[in-house]
């Protein structure tokens, strides 16, 4: 199935600067496997925050339908 990739932020580095990718996934594939698909491993990102899809923020195990768009946020930081 077909999903699209989307960084914010400081992520983007990991797209060389692109802010989207379109990629192939398999089917009911996780939010985890899909950014493995595209050589991202979230778990070593320190800056790493959260996922989206469709806008909505959901937990990095769940599961994408075709046609999905997943987002993914860099950590917060502020005072």
């Amino acid at each position: 199935m077909k999903i699209t990739i989307t960084l914010r932020g400081s992520l983007l580095k990991y797209f060389n600067g692109d802010k989207e990718r379109v990629v192939e996934v398999p089917d009911s594939c996780t939010c985890e496997e899909a950014l493995a698909t595209v050589g991202i491993n979230w778990r070593e990102i320190k800056s790493f925050g959260f996922v989206a899809i469709n806008g909505k923020r959901v937990m990095i195990f769940d599961q994408l339908k075709e046609g999905d768009e997943l987002k993914a946020y860099p950590r917060i930081s502020g005072g």
